[in-house]
């Protein structure tokens, strides 16, 4: 009895000690007279009781007090958590997670530790959860997965440190790149394999991909090579194409993977009918009817689709329709392989442009920004102009992004525009230096602000001293005269350049220029300029020719030119369609001891196959001839070679005196180019480089000359011709060129050059 009498006081005591959430109680409510807290070192009790929410008074049981453990787990501020209840005292007995102190990588070469950092849930002095590291982990094995290292290894450590803090450390061992050995199709059969691997960005790993991400397996990029795929077949008329799978087999040793896709291409269609539907009767059936009609019989193409969409929405934006919608409506006949197609117009009313709203240009003023704009604040909104406007404010050199949004205001026609532009440095003090075939090596100290103010103004002074040619130069332009489209500046020089290689002189010139020009339409300009300059030929050798040493001695010319341009191409820096022409004339005679009258015309047209093949034709031409009984001066002649026709030395054709000792250039009066180049990307190497390829060939001649040659004088006016390959990189230090020409049709008194190359840096 006694024993049985023990073994009921034990269980009864233990009743009060052990922890609640270790041992299930009865479901007994018990009155809670205090709450205490225990071992808590960094959250006070006050805050525990309140993550608790239990209050004295309250009346608890087991399910109530698991619950509130369940909830404070969650916090994920505890580590461990128990509950104890004596004589109605709630004690809660309390582990808090560690602090972390520091947070740091090793073994990682390949993504650096700020670019980890950024993308990691557990940061330095937050709580540590082994969860959140678990998390990161994975996060960061993901990284190198994108970089296409699969077979990385991560090992974190955990330093306990005092006042419950920890240092995390994760060891990174990279190992190597899983590069993708093969990329197969299945089920094509109107496209090859060859094909289809030109159209996705997912390359086979090749040994001159050195300088290309496209050989690492990236599920991202497999993905988009899916849509790429997809969109190639829909432009070529296979609208029941679809991708039934794409597995990407990784092999054993993690060094490799094999891609492959498995695609039904589906039957060929046709358009069918082409038609549309609209209510609004502002539309010319007509104009509609030439937008559309191109589609019909002809192959289906997804293209074709979303081009004609684009032109009636401009077509209605021009017309002040702001926000049309239009939805093509797609049926599908597969007995006779067509797809009909209505053009769905929405209705749309005409707006007018409530408000522009400038955003972003904490430098430039509003009106540098606002006078770009082919339309003001109540006019109509016209989606061509919007368009025009844009182009015009992104070409002010000033801003790195120009984004013009259509905002609806709720207002019946009206709407806003807000204009977002980030504006870039526009100011430069650049010192630099590099080395070229045609100027050999040079040094450069400039200073330029193209938005002087913030006002617009241009403001540039420039220092370069080279082989050829050392030159200083300060310019002035105030793009709006007056507040008027009217642009006036002036320039300041003095140059002075040694042609001993190929004419055996050297020319000393100082002189300034003043100029206006405006705008005759949209896209062309007029513009005069004077300038008064004096010239000296001095530094004749002893062996020159005597057609040069005639030449010797100081001009002075006052000229007066004007120039009158149309800018057709998309883009004016790197133009991919369009076309350009500048026509130039020059009369000097107005004072001065040089009379001469020059005529001259530029001529660039741009065709884009595609978005990285460009086709280019430029032309050049012009004549120069003398008055008031002047012959033209030797430095006023046409000189063609090294930069102006690859494949030829600078001056390395044209008339010539070959019976002089270094068979002096003599230039001439008449010169004409024409030139047609393609520019490629080349394989292997990622667009994002800025380096590009383009072929091309060059046809031209100068000749004609006043003197009588006495037999001297070799001059013929059949045209060369050079053929040739350059590379181009916008790289960091500067730009970079190499023209590699072969002169395929020359006279043997011509001097002919193979490669050609320029470098440079600025810092």
């Amino acid at each position: 009895m006694k024993k049985i009498l023990k073994i009921l006081i034990f269980v009864l005591f233990c009743s009060f000690f052990i922890p609640i959430n270790s041992v299930k109680t009865e479901t007994k409510n018990i009155v809670v007279d205090n709450i205490e807290i225990r071992n808590n070192e960094r959250i006070d009790s006050e805050t525990i009781i309140s993550y608790l929410n239990i209050e004295k008074g309250d009346s608890v049981n087991y399910e109530i007090l698991n619950s509130k453990l369940k909830n404070m787990y969650k916090l994920g501020l505890f580590a461990d958590i128990k509950f104890r209840i004596i004589q109605n005292n709630l004690i809660v007995i309390i582990k808090e997670n560690p602090v972390i102190n520091n947070i740091t990588f090793s073994g990682n070469k390949k993504i650096k530790d700020d670019v980890i950092k950024a993308e990691l849930k557990i940061k330095s002095r937050n709580v540590y959860k082994k969860s959140d590291l678990q998390d990161s982990i994975s996060i960061i094995r993901e990284l190198y997965k994108q970089a296409g290292y699969f077979s990385a290894i991560f090992k974190p450590k955990i330093s306990q440190l005092s006042q419950n803090r920890v240092n995390i450390n994760i060891r990174i061992i990279e190992n190597y790149k899983t590069k993708i050995k093969s990329i197969r199709f299945i089920g094509n059969k109107i496209f090859s394999d060859k094909r289809l691997k030109g159209i996705i960005s997912t390359k086979e790993s090749k040994f001159y991909r050195v300088f290309s991400a496209g050989d690492v397996y990236d599920p991202d990029r497999v993905n988009y090579d899916k849509d790429l795929l997809r969109r190639y077949y829909l432009e070529a008329g296979y609208a029941d194409f679809i991708i039934k799978s794409t597995v990407a087999e990784i092999t054993k040793d993690n060094k490799n993977f094999f891609i492959t896709f498995s695609i039904d291409e589906g039957e060929k269609y046709k358009f069918g009918n082409v038609k549309f539907q609209t209510t609004n009767k502002s539309f010319d059936q007509k104009i509609v009817d030439e937008i559309i009609s191109p589609l019909k019989n002809s192959s289906y193409n997804i293209k074709k689709i979303d081009a004609a969409i684009k032109e009636l929405k401009q077509y209605a934006g021009n017309l002040g329709y702001a926000f049309l919608e239009v939805k093509p409506k797609l049926n599908r006949n597969q007995t006779n392989k067509k797809i009909d197609i209505t053009f769905i117009i929405g209705e749309a009313k005409k707006v007018y442009v409530r408000r522009i709203d400038i955003k972003g240009n904490s430098r430039t003023e509003d009106r540098v920004i606002r006078r770009e704009f082919r339309f003001s604040e109540g006019d109509f909104f016209n989606n061509e102009k919007l368009a025009r406007s844009r182009q015009r404010v992104q070409n002010l050199g000033f801003f790195e992004n120009v984004e013009i949004e259509k905002v609806n205001v709720g207002e019946k026609n009206r709407v806003d525009l807000d204009v977002v532009v980030k504006e870039k440095q526009t100011g430069q003090f650049n010192i630099g230096g590099g080395f070229s075939s045609t100027n050999g090596a040079m040094a450069n100290i400039g200073i330029s602000e193209k938005n002087f103010l913030g006002k617009g103004q241009d403001l540039r002074a420039n220092i370069t001293i080279a082989e050829r040619q050392d030159q200083f130069d300060i310019s002035f332009t105030e793009p709006y005269l007056k507040n008027k489209d009217i642009t006036a500046g002036f320039d300041i020089f003095k140059t002075k350049t040694t042609f001993a290689d190929e004419s055996s002189y050297d020319t000393d010139n100082i002189g300034a220029a003043f100029r206006i020009g405006y705008m005759i339409t949209e896209k062309s300009r007029h513009s005069w300029r004077y300038s008064i300059k004096n010239e000296d030929v001095e530094g004749v050798k002893s062996t020159a020719s005597d057609f040069i040493s005639n030449q010797k001695g100081s001009y002075k010319t006052s000229s007066i030119s004007h120039t009158l341009s149309y800018f057709g191409q998309n883009d004016a820096i790197n133009p991919t369609s369009g076309i350009k022409w500048v026509i130039d004339n020059t009369l000097a005679g107005i004072g001065g001891n040089v009379s001469f009258f020059n005529s001259a015309l530029r001529i660039s047209k741009y065709y884009s196959i595609t978005d990285n093949y460009i086709w280019g034709l430029k032309l050049k031409g012009g004549y120069i001839f003398g008055y008031n009984d002047d012959d033209v001066n030797l430095k006023d002649r046409y000189f063609l070679g090294g930069d102006s026709f690859p494949g030829f030395e600078p001056a390395g054709l044209g008339p010539r005196d070959t019976t002089s000792v270094n068979k002096d250039s003599l230039g001439g009066n008449l010169m004409y180019t024409a030139e047609v180049d393609l520019s490629v990307p080349i394989p292997g190497i990622a667009p994002q480089l800025g380096i590009n390829g383009r072929f091309f060939t060059i046809m031209g001649a100068v000749t004609g000359i006043d003197e009588d040659g006495k037999g001297k004088i070799q001059d013929d006016s059949n045209p060369r011709v050079s053929v040739g390959f350059g590379v181009e990189w916008k790289s960091p230090f500067g730009p970079v060129r190499v023209d590699m020409a072969h002169a395929v049709m020359k006279e043997d008194y011509d001097r002919t050059q193979f490669i050609k190359f320029n470098f440079g840096t600025r810092f």
